[in-house]
């Protein structure tokens, strides 16, 4: 009899686990099983609806830079060296809508205020890099000039720069890059970040770069006692698109050992805490079947086909509860949003790139020539996970104004 009701009990689990509970908590989820477009975005199509959210936070990050707060913060103060010199990206980003109209998104304004809110634990100077070919016509460049340092690559608008087409503009997007990566170092800092202008900081993240310098790279935990580390050849990207977190989706041979290692953890963590919850619940006495192997295999699958379901992007978002919870892996082969170098590393990709990618590497991009710098200098490069910076463009700056690509996965 009590067979009988092991498996009812079990089938009435899984029914309420995936038909209900995931569901319920699931539908906002964009790498979910159960993500609902409609219920997500309350009936508005993709355009409009993140036009809105982007808007609120313009909004308010308008409001804070017009504060008397600014002018205060810690990061503006000048000093002969710092521990990190945090450096800004920037072009001029107002496509032209559908219906002919200009519009503003203001994300430069967002992520220099993202960072200018934390309160870093340690000596910071930021720095903007205008690379628009026209300075002026950046006005949310124009306008953080009166609160942060802006350094323009060109003078003028009509300064010689390169044509139009696709090469072309990869060419300029990494000379743009070595340009910020120079007049950063500058800054003599011993750590720098790039940020590329439409990539916001999360709450928190000066803080969690400092304890990932700490452990990870000056020292390394050995048990529990930090030893000294080397770290000059390593390069921390602190953004990977969620995509490319999903379940299984890499071909690094660490990043799969590292996921199925995951899924068991949650698998046996999961069916020890329903099992004892469920023993509590239901007595002991009048329930042998909780001791069952097969229940405990019953529950561990469960968890395992839950956490699938959920996907790994979500399933990172619970590390945030401690920045002692945030790993750093081997990163994927893409996408250079926030990049966290040390000095040394930073001159010699700045090198390298000046001496040798128009002549190997004129037609691919930014993060494939990093990649290639990886490989043939013997660097590693490390992803922290989850994202300390979300990718908030909806327009890549690549394609041409006529043709502006909608990019569905930064809603």
């Amino acid at each position: 009899m009590w067979r009988l009701v092991y498996k009812w009990s079990i089938v009435k689990f899984y029914i309420l686990v995936f038909c209900v509970i995931l569901p319920t908590f699931c539908h906002r989820m964009y790498f979910s099983i159960y993500y609902n477009q409609y219920l997500h975005m309350k009936g508005s199509d993709p355009n409009t609806y993140s036009r809105r959210v982007n808007d609120e936070r313009r909004r308010q990050a308008e409001t804070f830079l017009t504060s008397n707060v600014v002018s205060s913060y810690p990061t503006l103060e000048t000093q002969p060296s710092v521990r990190l010199a945090v450096g800004f990206v920037t072009v001029n980003r107002q496509p032209k809508m559908q219906d002919g109209s200009v519009y503003n998104p203001g994300y430069l304004l967002q992520t220099v205020a993202a960072i200018l809110r934390e309160k870093p634990p340690f000596p910071t100077r930021l720095l903007v890099c205008n690379v628009d070919s026209d300075p002026l016509s950046n006005s949310d460049a124009v306008f953080l000039s009166s609160i942060v340092p802006v350094l323009s690559r060109y003078q003028h608008a009509d300064e010689p720069i390169r044509g139009k087409t696709l090469s072309s503009r990869l060419q300029k997007e990494k000379d743009d890059y070595v340009y910020c990566l120079n007049q950063t170092l500058a800054l003599n800092a011993e750590y720098i970040l790039i940020i590329e202008d439409d990539a916001l900081a999360t709450q928190g993240t000066l803080d969690i770069i400092e304890h990932i310098i700490i452990t990870k790279l000056e020292k390394k935990y050995h048990g529990f006692d930090l030893e000294d580390n080397n770290s000059t050849k390593s390069i921390i990207k602190l953004f990977s698109p969620q995509y490319i977190q999903r379940d299984f989706f890499t071909t690094k041979p660490k990043r799969i050992i590292i996921n199925i290692l995951e899924l068991a953890g949650i698998g046996i963590v999961g069916a020890t805490t329903i099992s004892l919850v469920h023993f509590i619940l239901v007595k002991k006495c009048r329930n042998p079947y909780v001791f069952h192997n097969m229940f405990f295999v019953a529950n561990v699958i469960c968890c395992i086909l839950a956490a699938l379901a959920i996907s790994r992007p979500h399933r990172l978002e619970l590390r945030r509860i401690s920045k002692h919870l945030y790993v750093m892996i081997d990163a994927n082969d893409c996408c250079t949003p926030a990049v966290l170098y040390p000095k040394s590393a930073a001159m010699e990709l700045m090198s390298y790139m000046q001496t040798d990618v128009d002549m190997k590497h004129g037609r691919m991009p930014l993060d494939g020539v990093m990649d290639e710098f990886v490989r043939e200098r013997g660097y590693r490069q490390f992803a922290v996970e989850p994202n300390l910076f979300s990718h908030i463009g909806q327009h890549s700056t690549l394609h041409s104004d006529s043709k502006l690509k909608f990019l569905q996965n930064f809603i």
